[in-house]
C-alpha cells in the first residue's frame, strides 16, 4: 500500500508541518513519496532530501531561524514597480536564497524520496512538477499572486499551488498512493481583529481557501485512498505573515500530533471533523457549530439525526442544532444532560490524559452520559473496558464532568 505525505500551504504556519512531521517519523511512518504545494513545497522538498529524524530536526531549526524579511524582503525597487503596476510587492530573492541554501539537492529527480511539487498555470489548472530545477519548482509553487512574481517553468508562467488546489490530495492519489497522510497547517481561527497589513490579510484569506479545498478534496477522493489528516492548532491567533512564533507552533504541533497518533489517528481515515474548528468566535466569524447532529437525539432509540438550521441554540460559545422544537426545548432546559463528556473530545484519548478531536458519528451512551471517540477501531478498544476508561477520563478531564 503506497503511502504519500502531502504538505499543504499556509505561509509561516508551515512551521506546524515540521512539528507534525517529527512525530510521524518518531511513530515509524515512512512515505513512499511526498507531494507539496506553496510553503508545503519547501517542506516536502527538504524532507524528500533528508527523510529521517535528523533531517526533520534540521527542518525545525530552519523554521525557528526564519524572520519575515528573509521571506518577504521589501526593496525600493519592488515597491516602485508594484506601484507602477508592473511587478509584485516582494521580490523572490529572499525565498530563492532560503531554498538554494537549504535544499540538499538541485534537481527534483535527485531527491532521496520521489517528490512532486504542485503549482498553478495561468488557466487555473494544477501543474505537477517532479523533475527539473528544484529551486524553480518551489518558487513557482510558492508564488503568491501580488506578493511574488509568477515563475516561468518550461515556457509556462506558474504561480502558487493554492489557487488550483493547495492540498494536493488528488495529485497524490493520481500518483498511486493508497494511503495519504496530509500535514495541514490550518488557519488563524481566533484572531480578535483582522491582520493590519494587506499582505497578511491576503495570506489569511489564502489559508481559509486551503481549508475549503481540503474538504473538497476529501469528498472527491471518496474511498479511492485512505486519507489521514494531522491535527491543526485550535485556537490559533498567529498570522501566516508572522514568523516569530515558529518555536511555539512546532511544539504545539508535536504535542497534538503525538496525542492524535496515540489515540489511533493513523488507524482509520479522517473525516470532516479533522478540518473543522471549534474555537470561540473571532474576527467577526459566526459562533462555531459544535457538530451537525441534534445532541438530544443521541438519547433516543433511533440514534442521532442531523439538526435543522432554523432550530438552533447557543451554549458556552457553540451553536447546536435540533431536529424538533421539542428537542430544542429539552436542551435549553437542561443542556448539561445532553452535551458530550469531556467537551466532545475523544473519550479513549482522555483516559490517557490526551485531548484529541473526536468524530460525533462514533458514540456511545452509557448511564445517560454521551461519549465520542475518534474512530471505530479506537471505539472498540474503549468499549471493551468502558467502565475503567470512563473512570480514568473523568479524573483527567480538567473541567467538571457532566452529570445526567
Amino acid at each position: 500500500m503506497p503511502t504519500a505525505f502531502v504538505f499543504a500551504g499556509g505561509g509561516s504556519l508551515g512551521a506546524i508541518q515540521a512539528g507534525a512531521l517529527a512525530e510521524l517519523i518518531a511513530a515509524g511512518e515512512r512515505p513512499d513519496f511526498v507531494v507539496g504545494a506553496s510553503v508545503g513545497a519547501l517542506n516536502a522538498c527538504y524532507f524528500a532530501g533528508r527523510p529521517d529524524a535528523a533531517g526533520v530536526a534540521a527542518l525545525e531549526a530552519i523554521w525557528r531561524g526564519l524572520k519575515r524579511p528573509d521571506v518577504f524582503p521589501v526593496t525600493p525597487g519592488s515597491v516602485l514597480e508594484f506601484l507602477r503596476g508592473r511587478g509584485s510587492l516582494f521580490g523572490a530573492s529572499g525565498l530563492r536564497r532560503i531554498v538554494e541554501m537549504h535544499l540538499p539537492f538541485t534537481r527534483l529527480e535527485d531527491a532521496t524520496l520521489p517528490v512532486s511539487v504542485v503549482a498553478t498555470d495561468l488557466s487555473g489548472a494544477a501543474v505537477s512538477l517532479s523533475s527539473g530545477p528544484a529551486a524553480l519548482a518551489v518558487l513557482a509553487s510558492a508564488a503568491i499572486p501580488v506578493a511574488f512574481p509568477p515563475v516561468e517553468v518550461m515556457g509556462r508562467e506558474l504561480m502558487d499551488g493554492a489557487i488550483a488546489g493547495n492540498t494536493p490530495i488528488l495529485t497524490a492519489a493520481a500518483m498511486g498512493a493508497d494511503r495519504i497522510i496530509v500535514l495541514q497547517t490550518g488557519y488563524a481561527c481566533s484572531m480578535q481583529t483582522p491582520p493590519r497589513a494587506a499582505i497578511a490579510r491576503g495570506l489569511h484569506a489564502l489559508t481559509l481557501l486551503i481549508s475549503n479545498q481540503m474538504e473538497r478534496d476529501l469528498q472527491l477522493i471518496g474511498s479511492k485512498a485512505s486519507v489521514h489528516i494531522t491535527p491543526h492548532l485550535c485556537p490559533l491567533d498567529v498570522s501566516p505573515f508572522e514568523f516569530s512564533k515558529a518555536d511555539e507552533l512546532i511544539l504545539r504541533a508535536r504535542r497534538l500530533t503525538a496525542d492524535w497518533i496515540a489515540a489511533g489517528g493513523l488507524s482509520e481515515p479522517s473525516g470532516p471533523m479533522a478540518i473543522s474548528h471549534d474555537h470561540s468566535p473571532g474576527m467577526g466569524m459566526d459562533v462555531p457549530l459544535a457538530f451537525a447532529f441534534d445532541p438530544v437525539s443521541y438519547f433516543s432509540e433511533a440514534g442521532p439525526v442531523e439538526g435543522r438550521a432554523e432550530l438552533e441554540a447557543v451554549h458556552e460559545g457553540r451553536r447546536y442544532r435540533f431536529a424538533s422544537e421539542e428537542n430544542q426545548a429539552l436542551f435549553l432546559a437542561h443542556p448539561g444532560r445532553y452535551l458530550p463528556q469531556y467537551g466532545g473530545f475523544c473519550a479513549f484519548a482522555m483516559a490517557r490524559n490526551k485531548q484529541v478531536k473526536a468524530d460525533p458519528r462514533i458514540y456511545a451512551v452509557i448511564n445517560d452520559r454521551l461519549y465520542f471517540n475518534v474512530n471505530k477501531s479506537v471505539h472498540g478498544q474503549w468499549q471493551a473496558d468502558a467502565a475503567r476508561q470512563i473512570e480514568l477520563a473523568d479524573g483527567n478531564w480538567p473541567g467538571p464532568v457532566r452529570q445526567p
